[in-house]
């Protein structure tokens, strides 16, 4: 499935904290007056700065849709994290099996993120603070005044880098209800705006759906991001600001429905062959499928009248959604999700 790039749907957004928000460091430095929990920091453009790691984030996304499936589509989701019960142990994968074969006796889930054995289509990028140049493009007002008190560059980044404070903590006996462990110390982020991106290859329209439940969850503030949810920390905003998908290649069947309906999308089980398709597990093959019953299934209802595919410069089938039009794309895929999992209802 990886050695074609068939299709590909690319989400920009921004994570602005809503409270204080952890993402502990793996390793504690030796100065005494720094926080026992210090948040993650990275070099960029030459300065130590904090920042969401791309993987935190992916697993957050994942646990979701883990959740979102086992809740409403029973038996589309393995226990990774329990020996036994993984799609690996479950089916006795191993690296002599074929890519394909792999994919077809894989979850949902394990298709979407991957396992030990396949590589996942959802990649997430770190995500950092927003630049000067990026603020003020994003905020011309705010540029404006700051032009009319000629602030510097430097204080302007100032202005906009994120705040961190210190929180001190402890851990409570729960028998006794004393104080088990602390205090101790952890720095928190209060402030600031992170931009990243999400994306998704060789996708299929269900997959297209499930992530979008699970990033609209997110965006509602239903799903924390780092250390101490429970404590009331992780709560966060998200702002979905570019959708861009595009098509490396149209199957026959694909370019059929471009040209004659052009406002729907299609997956990747619609650009592949019917033996393709039934190799991936795509269609039902030995009573093992965790797709379509159908490869007609896999394309999207019904886009705005004002959006639809076409063709980019480089002879590309591309379509590109903008604010509130993202949620309008997601929408048109949820009934395939629905489809695919045999879910009856509404989610």
């Amino acid at each position: 499935m990886h050695k074609q790039l068939l299709n590909e749907a690319i989400l920009y957004f921004t994570i602005v904290p809503d409270g204080p928000i952890l993402i502990k460091a793996g390793d504690t430095g030796a100065d005494p007056t720094r926080p026992d929990m210090e948040f993650v920091r990275t070099w960029r453009n030459g300065q130590r700065m904090v920042y969401l790691p791309g993987p935190s984030l992916k697993g957050v996304i994942r646990s979701h849709c883990e959740r979102i499936v086992r809740t409403i589509g029973q038996g589309r989701s393995c226990n990774p994290v329990v020996k036994g019960k993984s799609c690996v142990d479950l089916h006795q994968l191993n690296q002599e099996h074929d890519g394909d074969y792999v994919h077809a006796h894989s979850c949902f889930i394990c298709q979407m993120f991957g396992n030990t054995l396949l590589a996942g289509r959802v990649r997430t990028a770190d995500a950092y603070p927003l630049t000067v140049e990026e603020y003020e493009a994003r905020y011309p007002k705010t540029k404006t005044e700051w032009d009319r008190k000629r602030l510097t560059y430097e204080e302007r980044q100032r202005m906009i880098e994120p705040r961190t404070e210190e929180r001190n903590g402890v851990a409570i006996d729960r028998v006794f209800g004393s104080v088990a462990v602390g205090p101790f110390q952890m720095e928190v982020v209060t402030t600031g705006e992170f931009k990243t991106k999400i994306a998704i290859r060789n996708f299929t329209i269900a997959q297209l759906g499930l992530l979008a439940l699970a990033l609209r969850d997110l965006k509602l503030g239903r799903v924390g991001v780092g250390f101490g949810k429970s404590r009331g920390l992780g709560h966060v905003t998200v702002t979905f600001e570019k959708l861009s998908v595009r098509y490396a290649r149209l199957s026959e069947k694909m370019i059929e429905v471009a040209t004659t309906i052009p406002n729907k999308l299609g997956g990747v089980a619609l650009l592949l062959n019917n033996k393709k398709a039934k190799e991936y597990g795509y269609v039902p093959k030995d009573g093992m499928a965790f797709g379509y019953t159908s490869i007609d299934q896999d394309i999207s209802r019904s886009l705005p009248a004002a959006m639809a595919l076409h063709k980019d410069d480089w002879g590309e089938w591309t379509l590109t959604a903008l604010g509130e039009q993202i949620e309008e794309v997601w929408k048109t895929c949820i009934p395939a999700w629905k489809a695919a999992i045999r879910l009856e209802g509404s989610v």
